[in-house]
């Protein structure tokens, strides 16, 4: 099932769901950027969103290079 692959990472006293998604979306970003040289078109169709979705992204998140 595909239950069965979900691995359990929550900490048994919890953690902030927000801060945390916003951790890993920024390590995602990055890690696409640094793989395509911070191209911006080929990053956003590595991680399945729109250029401009990902452009506001990194203003978001003061992302550069």
């Amino acid at each position: 099932s595909a239950q069965g692959n979900t691995v359990d990472i929550l900490p048994n006293d919890g953690l902030n769901l927000k801060e945390y998604l916003a951790e890993l979306e920024v390590s995602l970003i990055k890690q696409a950027l640094d793989k395509n040289d911070w191209v911006v078109a080929r990053s956003a169709e590595l991680l399945g969103m729109r250029r401009t979705t990902l452009v506001e992204k990194m203003r978001k998140y003061s992302l550069q290079k």
